[in-house]
């Protein structure tokens, strides 16, 4: 925006008003992307921050000199429906009463999809304020409440949900899904897809480098230097098919097979339970539960492998996209993915050679195919994959940035 004062030309920054729930490098990966975006735009764009204040959020936000609109962070239970609720409807209203005076100023507030309750009332605050809005869309609600078995789809308070679900997904001026399974129940939902825009997840190599696993000091601890190490990294959540995955390890026979986990999430205890029990039916440390790992040490957690596993439960095609894939392929370690057969890494794994697929619930299937891989992988020591050369030229942090850069550039103009 160019402006005249006293004869001189003077380029004024338009203001973007990036609401996020989670922010700052070291937290989540959900954090980590709004950080990386927020950092991306500031140098074109006055940027005013709102996030729940929180040790990870005031060091981003002094680190890098970022104008925050600090609010109370709301405490609750994740693993807890009712508490959950809660949690969103306090956080929701501390954010609206910083998002109703900072709006009238902004040419454009870039939020996500979470938490819930704040996008649903944001849909009501723009049709009094009339701002320009731009969604993250990381997952679907309240489709997602099917897999997690939250709700039936036959029942009438879901159906209800559905119907209110689709106005307000219609509300914002553009959308940005990270799957193209994602794209398609968006356009169902709303009836187009002018504006919505499919730009992938991504990893940078410079944060995750590619390191030895013979070297990696969780592996050398194990002992596990000459075995073929399977790794689960992450949430362990409703949503991840963990019975599944642990089904499977049961069911396989390959004694040179190891599966590692680190992570956590409301289902971590039960994975951590019948994990003990496999490694005392079969009588040797098939399986190790590491549990939760500092995040400055993620890179050593993504090297701990040769395989990395990347789950989801059924019935979750269109509704989320596990970054740890990308992670990953940024570690240089091929894939081994299960979930719906139309979904967003079922579809890359169809594109590049960066690992295999299996269906979901399937674990007979499941543990055939870690038995196969692990006979092929002493065969011919790894097989021939480049997941750090493909994330590199397809999915790096540079190309998604510049993406939603575009994107973000184009909804202020609408």
């Amino acid at each position: 925006m160019l402006s005249v004062w006293f004869g001189k030309s003077i380029n004024v920054k338009k203001k973007i008003v990036i609401l996020a729930e989670y922010i700052g490098e070291n937290h989540n990966s959900t954090a980590y992307y709004w950080s990386q975006i927020t950092k991306h735009l500031q140098g074109e764009y006055e940027i005013v921050l709102i996030a729940p204040e929180n040790k990870y959020s005031l060091f981003f936000a002094s680190e890098n000199k970022i104008t925050t609109r600090f609010v109370k962070l709301a405490e609750h239970n994740k693993n807890n429906l009712l508490s959950r609720l809660q949690g969103q409807i306090k956080q929701t209203m501390s954010f609206l009463s910083v998002v109703k005076e900072e709006v009238g100023s902004a040419d454009l507030l870039f939020s996500g999809t979470n938490p819930i309750v704040t996008m649903a009332s944001l849909v009501l605050l723009k049709w009094r304020y009339r701002f320009q809005w731009l969604v993250l869309v990381h997952d679907v609600f309240p489709n997602n409440l099917i897999p997690a078995k939250v709700l039936s789809a036959s029942s009438p308070f879901y159906k209800a949900l559905i119907a209110l679900s689709k106005k307000m997904y219609a509300a914002p001026d553009s959308m940005i899904c990270i799957g193209r399974d994602m794209k398609v129940l968006l356009k169902q939902k709303i009836g187009n897809e002018k504006h919505i825009h499919y730009i992938p997840n991504w990893a940078s190599t410079e944060k995750i480098p590619s390191l030895n696993k013979s070297d990696n000091k969780i592996i050398t601890d194990l002992g596990w230097q000459n075995q073929v190490v399977y790794q689960f990294f992450g949430n362990m959540g409703r949503l991840q098919g963990m019975g599944n995955l642990v089904k499977a390890i049961q069911q396989s026979t390959h004694q040179q097979a190891r599966f590692l986990f680190i992570g956590c999430g409301s289902e971590a205890d039960n994975v951590q339970k019948s994990l003990g029990q496999i490694n005392e039916e079969c009588g040797y440390d098939k399986t190790h539960f590491y549990g939760r790992l500092d995040l400055e040490k993620n890179h050593i957690g993504l090297n701990a492998c040769d395989i990395s596993l990347v789950t989801l439960s059924d019935n979750m095609c269109g509704l989320g996209v596990p970054s740890k894939a990308y992670f990953s392929m940024a570690a240089d370690k091929p894939i081994l993915y299960v979930g719906d057969g139309d979904s967003e890494l079922s579809i890359l794994l169809s594109e590049y050679p960066v690992g295999w697929a299996c269906e979901p619930e399937q674990p007979t299937l499941l543990a055939q195919q870690l038995d196969a891989i692990t006979e092929n992988c002493l065969i011919s020591e790894m097989p021939k994959m480049r997941p750090r050369v493909l994330l590199t030229e397809h999915f790096s942090e540079a190309l998604a940035l510049t993406k939603i850069a575009r994107v973000v550039n184009s909804t202020i103009e609408l």
